[in-house]
Parts: C-alpha cells; structure tokens; sequence
C-alpha cells in the first residue's frame, strides 16, 4: 500500500534548481549534469547497459535534455541491440530539449515528477538515479516505480554517481536494494577507479521483488 506523503518542498527547490543549471550550459553533456568530458561520460554511464540483455523500450526517469538517452542507444546498437527512448523530467524545457533531440519521439517524453508520475503505459527497462527522491522515500519509490512504470517481466535499473573532485563515492545501491528485501540481479561499476555504480531488479510477481 502506497502512502499519500508529498515529497518536501526544499528538495522539489532542489530539482528545479538543476534545470536552471543545466539550462545555462551548451554542452549537452553538461547539460546532463556531468562535467568531465567525453571519455569519462562514455566510460561512467556505458555499464547500464550490463543490465540490457535484449530489444525493447527503456524510460529514462530524470532524462534531463535526453543526450544519455542518446548515447545509450547508440551504444547499444553498437551490441546489436535496438532500444525505443522514453523519457521523463520535472524540467519542462528540458524535456522540450528532449523532444528536439528525439523529433520522431517527441510524443514519447512527459514532464513529471517521479515520484508520484502516472504513466500512460509500462516499459521493459527502467533507468532511474538513488536520488530522484529523498533517501527515506527511496525504498517506497523502488516499489511504485516496479508496479506503475515497469512491465511484466521488465527491469528496474537504478543509478548511483560518485564525485572524483569531491572525492565521494558512489551510495550502496546494491546493499540498500537487499537490506531492504528486493532480489538483485545484477550490479555494474562504471569508471577507473569505480565512481559510478548500477544495480537492477526484475519485475517478478510472488518473489521478493513482489509488487504491492
């Protein structure tokens, strides 16, 4: 059973905040919140797709101006694997970003908040960060994002991003997911040394990751 808390306000403050950070850069990667050029972005976000095993629709939930959808895509054709991008953001000229990035999807890309975002219909891969919500949201968020926004049989990819200039590392997906009952099914390290860090979960009905 769901509850009906909002999130707080100063950390809605906080995510309007970032548009407004990245809407001031022309980089696309920096308008994706990442500032350490090519190589790293490449080398720090490729490993999401350990998690994609085949074909189908991916939703990026936070896709920003959808430059890392973008790149998966075309890293994963490179694999011989053919995603359909969605996207989802609480920036609503981000999203407009988005749409001319993706013309022939423009359809595909809703501004909304995450954490309490009805979609129009479920998808085969989830892409999510730890932190599109408050920690103590987190494990409720894992939930409702399994039963509205995930597919039968679909998957659940959650992102962590460590700093190397601030010399913090990537949050414990993988040690939160179990400590609070979810089976993961698998985990990926992104970077040299390791700063980004995935982990994902199935949709499985009548298993741990049981949908409520």
């Amino acid at each position: 059973m769901f509850t009906s808390r909002e999130l707080p306000p100063d950390f809605i403050e906080k995510l309007e905040s970032l548009e407004v950070a990245y809407l001031a850069e022309d980089d696309p990667i920096h308008q994706s919140g990442f500032s350490g050029g090519p190589r790293r972005w490449r080398a720090e976000r490729e490993p999401i797709l350990e998690a994609i095993e085949m074909n189908g629709d991916i939703l990026d939930v936070g896709c920003a101006n959808g430059f890392l959808l973008e790149c998966l895509i075309a890293w994963a054709g490179e694999r011989g694997i053919t995603l359909t991008p969605y996207g989802l953001d609480q920036g609503a000229q981000l999203i407009g970003l988005a749409k001319k990035r993706f013309p022939e999807y423009r359809s595909s890309f809703y501004v909304g908040n995450a954490w309490d975002w009805e979609p129009p219909r479920q998808y085969r891969y989830v892409y999510t960060l730890y932190d599109c919500v408050p920690l103590e949201f987190l494990e409720e968020y894992v939930y409702r994002v399994l039963a509205r926004m995930v597919g039968a049989g679909g998957r659940l990819i959650i992102g962590a991003y460590g700093s190397h200039s601030q010399g913090t590392p990537p949050f414990d997906i993988k040690g939160f997911l179990e400590s609070r009952g979810f089976s993961v099914a698998g985990t990926a390290e992104g970077g040299n040394p390791p700063i980004t860090s995935f982990a994902w979960i199935d949709r499985i009905d009548r298993t741990n990751n049981l949908i409520h």
